[in-house]
Formats: structure tokens, C-alpha cells, sequence
């Protein structure tokens, strides 16, 4: 591929990010003794009709949506006495934003499910599992505690509700938040005793404020944030977003770009400029905040690399050597099959947190 393709590429990659945030994907797992294997539903006449009542109700709750539907809804159903990694596996082909388990989920395969999730988002996986009472402290798993949920008559549980959940994260464009998302067929729902405590503990739970019923602060399972970690991670709509973003320039970069070209500080330079245009694109569309993004060469880890070869080697004027080069210099250093890059950009919040005051004269 030519270098100057990449530039292309990455826009792509920018417009698949803007897309997949406005409207998402979601996945479900479904047990039933029919239609075992994985589907993609597009529309109602795609639900396999001999699925059991409670499995297409569901599959119809997860394609409701919020402001938007989910584009697809990839259905993987496995028996009764399956594993759930077993349907887990078989979306592997699927690139999806949120996941739900079968509607009776036990405890044991809710927290099976939370730990596939976290194991693969250390990987190129993007996709967040919606699951009942599982505190995870894990950006990838939103704890979904409501209980006693009516419509009518009748009453759900968590994991029966879960995927209804996951079509309203998936049906929220980037420019907007879950938070406070109306679910106009419930007509009530078991109050909680603080609810500030439970969003602060990383619960996802809905309120009946008397109007409507409606999702409470739209937060993941995280709460505990390492040395480095930053606290959008708490949030559902800017880890979509951070999400997404990381997979496409990752991708793209890897697929179109990885061991095409000599490793030389032009075609570094070119990548940067491709990067800078991914970050451009993204901040038209408001996916990040216009003048907050940016590509440049990581200095400090080129000399971190630089320092352990020559450490390795024993070679003490090249340790001198590289320590005194300045930011500029050590950029344009020849760094064997690596390159260090530092990519930044400020992911857009919703409004949320409203302080009015009214003055009355």
C-alpha cells in the first residue's frame, strides 16, 4: 500500500467510529432446544419463529433502542446444558457494543460472562456486558441491580431486562448520554434506598420519578481507578466512545500499515499526519472536543527503549549518549521494528449535571 493511502484509511476508520457511536450493535446469548447457532437480526421477520416466547421477547425488547435502534442485533443460542462461553465464542466473528446473557442467567454464568468480557477487552474487543448483580469493578461490565420491573401486569427481572438495557446504550449517539433514558412500557419499578450510593458504587438501576420510569446515571461497574486510569472510565457513553476509537486507529494501522513501509522518520511523520486527520474528522462529527487532539512521537518511551538496549549491551557512551539527547533529537532516533506514538484527545461528555437557579421578582 502506498503511504498516502493510509490518510484515506484512517478518515474511513473516523466515519466507522462516528457511525458505530450514533447508532451501536448488540449481542445477546440465548439459551433455548431450538434454532441453536448465531443470527443476525436486522428486523423483526429475522427472529427464528420457533424460539421459545420469552427468547423473542426479548430479542424485540434489545432492538427498541433509545434515540436511535441498534443497527443489529447478533443472537448466538445455545442449549440448556451448554457453556456460556460456548455462545460467547461463537460472536467472536462480530464486531458488537453490548452484550446480554439468556434471560434466566444464573450468578455462575453472570460472573463466567463478566470474566470473558474482561479477559478479551485486553485484546481488540470493544464490546460491554449488560448483567444482573455482578459488580465487576470493570469498565467493560455494567452492573444492572433493578428489580420488581412492570409493565402492567406483569414483572421482570434484571437479566430478563437486560437486553432492553443494552438496545438503550446501543441506540445512544455520542453527542448524548443513557443517563435518565425514559422506558415508556414500565409502569414501576422497587425504589432503591440511595440511589447516590449505588451510582457511586458503580450500580446501573432504574427510578419511577412518578412520571415515567426511566435509567438512573448511565455509569459501568468501575470503581476503583488505577495509578493511570482516568475517570471516564466510570462513565457508559465516553468508554463507548474511547472504545471505538482505540479499535479502528488500532486496526486500521495494523491491517493497512504494519511491515508495508521502512521504519524511517518520514513515514513516522506521515503517520502522524493520518492520525492528526482521524482526530479531525472525529472532532467535526463531536465525537472529541474540537482542538483537543493530537499525534505526535512518544519521546520519553523512545528513550526508555533506547536506554535498555544500550543497558543490555553494556554500552555506557551510547546510555550517555541517549540520555542527553534532547525531546526533537531522540524523535528522529532509529528505533529497529517499533514506534513509540502518544495519541491525545478529549472525548465529549452529554450534558448531565444541570444547576439552575430561578430568581423570582
Amino acid at each position: 500500500m502506498g503511504l498516502p493511502e493510509l490518510t484515506f484509511s484512517l478518515k474511513k476508520a473516523a466515519d466507522n467510529v462516528a457511525t458505530r457511536v450514533s447508532a451501536g450493535i448488540v449481542a445477546m446469548i440465548l439459551r433455548d432446544a431450538n434454532s441453536n447457532g448465531l443470527h443476525t437480526i436486522n428486523r423483526e421477520s429475522d427472529i427464528p419463529a420457533d424460539l421459545g416466547v420469552a427468547n423473542i421477547a426479548a430479542i424485540k425488547r434489545a432492538m427498541v433502542g433509545y434515540i436511535t435502534k441498534p443497527d443489529v442485533v447478533y443472537v448466538s443460542v445455545i442449549g440448556a446444558d451448554a457453556d456460556i462461553e460456548t455462545g460467547f465464542q461463537a460472536l467472536a466473528a462480530h464486531s458488537y457494543d453490548y452484550l446480554a446473557g439468556p434471560v434466566d442467567i444464573s450468578a455462575d454464568d453472570a460472573s463466567a460472562l463478566a470474566e470473558l468480557v474482561k479477559t478479551q477487552r485486553v485484546k481488540r474487543y470493544v464490546g460491554k456486558a449488560v448483567l444482573p448483580s455482578v459488580a465487576a469493578d470493570d469498565e467493560g461490565v455494567i452492573n444492572f441491580v433493578a428489580t420488581g420491573i412492570k409493565a402492567g401486569d406483569t414483572t421482570f427481572t434484571a437479566a430478563q431486562y437486560a437486553g432492553r438495557i443494552a438496545g438503550i446504550l446501543a441506540g445512544t449517539p455520542a453527542e448524548c448520554s443513557a443517563t435518565y433514558a425514559a422506558l415508556e412500557e414500565l409502569t414501576g419499578v422497587d425504589a432503591v434506598d440511595d440511589p447516590d450510593a449505588d451510582v457511586d458504587a458503580g450500580k446501573l438501576f432504574l427510578i419511577d420519578d412518578g412520571r415515567r420510569v426511566k435509567l438512573s446515571r448511565a455509569v459501568t461497574s468501575k470503581t476503583t481507578l488505577g495509578e493511570d486510569e482516568p475517570d471516564m472510565l466510570k462513565k457508559i457513553k465516553l468508554v463507548a466512545a474511547l472504545d471505538l476509537i482505540r479499535y479502528y486507529a488500532i486496526t486500521t494501522v495494523e491491517d493497512e500499515y504494519l511491515g508495508k513501509c521502512a521504519n524511517t522518520y518520514d513515514n513516522k511523520c506521515i503517520l502522524l499526519v493520518a492520525f492528526s486527520d482521524f482526530f479531525a474528522s472525529l472532532e467535526a462529527q463531536n465525537v472529541i472536543q474540537e482542538g483537543s487532539s493530537g499525534a505526535e512521537l512518544d519521546a520519553e518511551a523512545i528513550r526508555t527503549y533506547l536506554l535498555e538496549q544500550a543497558e543490555a549491551t553494556g554500552d555506557a557512551a551510547e546510555v550517555a549518549r541517549v540520555q542527553a539527547l534532547s525531546d526533537e533529537a531522540l524523535r528522529k532516533e532509529d528505533t529497529g521494528s517499533h514506534v513509540f506514538l502518544h495519541l491525545y484527545g478529549h472525548v465529549l461528555d452529554a450534558m448531565e449535571d444541570f444547576h439552575i437557579t430561578l430568581e423570582a421578582q
